[in-house]
């Protein structure tokens, strides 16, 4: 997650067997007449050949090259393509074999055992072995680790090296999520064992770094460009683009008019406002589809803050935010309003039992008198007994021109019901380093980007806020405590039936639903454009997934 695998081969078998066991002959054509056209000859398949680059626009620079580390989307978007987990998802959102050639779980669900590749190379050309897994994770799990992936590590007891190319996880208790948070990637033992784990921010490689990958370090111009290059001795198929490069450019507008201009080759999501006028004008040069965005737009709000921690205040906060006429008027009807904290692609969203907060500005008025702002003062901002001002800051950050949008409503919406909220843009790098990751504001607004697993442990359970020293040990960066949920949580972790498992998270979305640390505000469908001369692209229901497959095909 970050904020915007089983063997695939026995259905195929399967699949062959049966066809091969009623097979007919094939019916024959009838000839063609000698006045009759001939068809055209097959087209040759295409050839696949290291060349070109692909281009990708952002409007954010990553903040850190470690995938243990790091928690932005354009890091990860870095780190997926040099680093590699144990697993990956397939087309179908599958777990599959990456590092990992196969694994099998005791009865008792305890002991986890993983076989690893035996071909595979880090860039500087030392060979990869289980140290290295074995490394990552007990990391992961140190008390000096200054990450946010412990809690997603705590089922798990030790790690067990049985040779250079097996391994074993024995845990404490069974642990459902386990397997989907694998998919993190593997980080050099040779390299990182140089720091103390608590000094680890602090190496360089987390700025040049060295992984499995299909592409490998290039260079990186911060606020211009980055450039990563293809892994000549990557151990698998492809990669077939040369260079993959990300230009970095000022907002979502600069980025499309980059795309229109054929700067850039990808982009990941275009502009609902223009999606009609691109689709006519480039269809002839560019692919596009559409697909639901596994995550969603949030305000979190702080719930040790002096007006934020009353329950009220949040209810009536989202009671005054008309969130259809926001997605209706933003996204053009691509989007949906949510009410919790899985979206309607999720197989444990709660269809029922959810309170919808329909835009009611009377009824958000009736909570925020209840919670004892009944004045209201001469600026149009409530007051209470004591003269204290309804008013909080809210930080965010720049270069999303729709959640831009969203917030001029918003700080209207909630004017009109006599809240005041101040908006602070910053750039990214600046937002996490000195808001997000150290939980230093009193609201923000983001995405979630989520995993494929429904478990929303590192988001809500109170271990993951804010530990005596005052760090944040995960997501929790709003300090949400309830101890329920916690109970939940820790269940839906341990849980192995899914449908138990989905009652179990079904609860905690209605808890949630009613506590509201965040105002849940829309998932978002997303439409992306792609150039046209790339080919060999796998799509998932989530997008496309393995880049190295994807090539420049030559003119046929």
């Amino acid at each position: 997650m970050r904020r915007i695998l089983g063997h695939v081969t026995t259905g195929v078998l399967v699949l062959a067997i049966a066809l091969g066991g009623c097979a007919q002959p094939a019916p024959q054509a009838p000839p063609l007449s000698p006045a009759a056209p001939q068809p055209p000859p097959p087209l040759p398949a295409p050839v696949k050949k290291l060349q070109g680059e692909i281009v990708y626009g952002m409007t954010s620079d990553p903040v850190i090259f470690n995938p243990i580390l790091a928690t932005d989307t354009p890091s990860g978007f870095v780190n997926s393509r040099v680093y590699q987990g144990l697993v990956r998802y397939n087309e179908k959102l599958e777990f599959i074999p990456y590092l990992a050639t196969e694994w099998s779980f005791s009865a008792d669900g305890l002991e986890w055992t993983f076989k690893l590749r035996n071909d595979v190379f880090w860039h500087d050309g030392v060979k990869f072995t289980a140290k290295d897994v074995k490394y990552t994770y007990d990391a992961i799990k140190h008390p000096d680790y200054t990450g946010i992936r412990r809690t997603d590590f705590r089922p798990v007891e030790r790690v067990e090296i049985v040779n250079d190319y097996e391994i074993k996880l024995i845990l404490s208790q069974p642990s459902a999520p386990l397997l989907s948070k694998l998919g993190i990637g593997i980080i050099p033992e040779h390299i990182y064992s140089q720091y103390e784990i608590g000094r680890m921010r602090e190496h360089p490689a987390n700025h040049a770094p060295v992984g499995t990958g299909p592409y490998m370090w290039g260079e990186w111009q911060k606020g211009q460009h980055l450039v990563l290059k293809a892994n000549p001795n990557y151990w698998g198929e492809g990669p077939w683009i040369e260079k993959v490069r990300v230009r970095f450019l000022q907002d979502e507008m600069v980025m499309l008019a980059a795309l229109e201009n054929g700067d850039i080759d990808y982009m990941g999501s275009v502009p609902i406002d223009d999606l009609h006028r691109v689709k006519q004008q480039h269809a002839h040069r560019l692919f596009f589809w559409e697909f639901p965005s596994n995550g969603y737009t949030y305000i979190g709000l702080k719930q040790t803050h002096p007006i934020l921690k009353d329950r009220r205040v949040r209810q009536a906060l989202t009671y005054g935010t008309n969130r259809k006429e926001l997605v209706d008027e933003i996204f053009k009807g691509y989007g949906t309003v949510i009410n919790a904290n899985l979206p309607p692609i999720s197989w444990a969203y709660c269809e029922v039992g959810l309170d919808p907060y329909h835009y009611d500005k009377a009824r958000a008025v009736s909570l925020l008198e209840q919670a004892g702002w009944r004045r209201v003062g001469p600026d149009g901002i409530r007051q209470n007994d004591k003269g204290e001002r309804l008013s909080f800051g809210l930080v965010t950050a720049i270069g999303n021109t729709r959640m831009e949008q969203a917030l001029i409503i918003i700080q209207q919406y909630w004017k009109e019901i006599g809240v005041e909220v101040k908006v602070e843009f910053y750039e990214w790098s600046v937002l996490l380093n000195q808001y997000l990751d150290v939980a230093r504001f009193e609201a923000y607004m983001l995405s979630w980007s989520l995993g494929l697993d429904p478990d929303p442990f590192l988001f809500f359970h109170s271990s993951a806020g804010v530990d005596a020293q005052g760090n944040l040990v995960g997501f929790n960066d709003v300090e949400y405590y309830n101890p329920r949920v916690d109970e939940l949580l820790e269940l839906g972790r341990t849980t192995l039936d899914p449908a138990e498992r989905k009652r179990i998270y079904d609860e905690v979305q209605r808890i949630l639903n009613d506590d509201l640390p965040y105002v849940f505000m829309y998932t978002q469908n997303l439409v992306t454009a792609m150039d046209r001369k790339f080919e060999g692209l796998v799509l998932s229901p989530l997008g496309p997934i393995f880049p190295e497959l994807w090539y420049i095909a030559d003119p046929r």
